[in-house]
């Protein structure tokens, strides 16, 4: 008798499952070269293993409904991971030899990136292409991404963990829903009960029921349904709808957004903002607006017009983690653009976390001052 292959380890099996997951939800498959799949299959795969570690279960008997509780948000995949991993001897600290797959898969998504890196070093590249092992190459930077290409949020220097687990939470709600004998996004329904019967249109979006005792998802709860001639969506219960198959478009009632441009799609815009108006918003965001000295004041309420321009998005790594943005005012001086007529103000934009709802303005006069604002503005104090 042959011998028995040795079973795979839990992160192996966590790691699979989650693939296969990913591919089923993707267009044409997992991708290992794109970031946006990479990103939502480690996340699914971190969530798995940290809840095999916790239930004390094989990974295989972790229910969808329990991984889709934990990926509400990115802040409660970190208490799950950070809470039992260490338990199990996984060191998440960066300062750790990098000799665990977990934990750089771990490292991985709460990493952060330089969006301004090269898409591909001009180095190294040749080199591999020419299989060449003993090649001495200068040090390059390393290509954007990590060397994939990247579809979501393609500009942001965000940790993945941030950026993606709603999208991760989209590929297991893909499973539920087909466990479930659910419908997906973009199917075509007919209202069977309620004030819409007759209706028929296709689903939008899927909602869940979260029950917080036990920490799993019930559902489809409902649908958000686009119909056929109702003008926006409605949210229909799951038990109110059946599929259909009639696939037609039919004509929508005269003046919607279904049929034609919304209200007022013709209206003129609003009138641009004068520099005076648009420096008043920008004082009245900024933390610090007694730095602009009231001559500067009147200079750009006098001036001709406005521009703004983006010079910089960074973000800095855990435990401290901040997003910062440079964007840069000047304020036009005289009708025709001169370049030593102008007025010039920076604008530094920092947020606690990806999606901090209140990040913090602060202003600057120069630019070498913004180094030293930065540094200030992100030590976590």
């Amino acid at each position: 008798m042959p011998p028995r292959s040795p079973a795979p380890e839990p992160w192996d099996v966590a790691v699979q499952r989650a693939t296969d997951a990913t591919a089923a939800d993707r267009p044409g498959g997992m991708n290992e070269q794109r970031w946006d799949d990479v990103a939502m299959r480690g996340i699914v795969a971190m969530v798995l293993y940290a809840l095999h570690l916790r239930e004390r279960q094989p990974v295989d008997a972790i229910g969808w409904p329990s991984v889709l509780w934990q990926l509400r948000d990115d802040v409660r995949v970190t208490e799950l991971v950070t809470t039992f991993l260490p338990r199990a001897g996984h060191d998440l600290a960066r300062t750790a030899a990098p000799d665990d797959p977990v934990t750089e898969c771990w490292r991985w998504l709460t990493r952060t990136w330089d969006p301004n890196a090269p898409v591909k070093s001009a180095f190294v590249q040749p080199a591999l292409s020419h299989g060449s092992q003993d090649l001495s190459v200068p040090d390059a930077p390393e290509p954007r991404w990590g060397g994939m290409s990247r579809g979501i949020g393609n500009g942001l220097p965000d940790p993945a963990l941030e950026i993606c687990t709603h999208w991760a939470a989209g590929v297991v709600q893909r499973q539920m829903i087909t466990e479930n004998r659910g419908y997906h996004t973009h199917d075509r329904l007919k209202v069977t009960s309620g004030a819409f019967t007759g209706h028929r249109g296709y689903v939008q979006d899927v909602g869940w029921y979260f029950d917080n005792k036990t920490e799993t998802v019930n559902g489809p709860a409902g649908y958000v349904v686009d119909l056929d001639d109702i003008e926006g969506t409605e949210d229909i219960d799951a038990d109110q709808v059946e599929a259909c198959s009639d696939l037609r478009w039919p004509r929508r009632p005269e003046g919607t957004l279904k049929d034609g441009p919304p209200p007022r799609w013709s209206d003129p815009l609003p009138p641009t903002k004068t520099c005076e108006e648009d420096l008043r918003e920008l004082l009245d965001r900024a933390n610090n607006p007694g730095i602009v000295p009231d001559d500067l004041r009147r200079t750009v309420a006098a001036a001709h017009r406005h521009h703004h321009l983006e010079l910089d998005w960074q973000a800095s790594p855990d435990p401290q983690r901040f997003t910062w943005r440079v964007l840069y005012h000047w304020y036009q001086l005289t009708e025709h653009y001169a370049d030593d007529q102008r007025a010039r103000l920076y604008e530094v934009v920092v947020t606690r976390h990806l999606h901090d709802a209140e990040p913090a303005h602060h202003l600057a006069l120069n630019e070498d001052d913004l180094a030293g604002l930065i540094a200030r503005s992100t030590t976590g104090e």
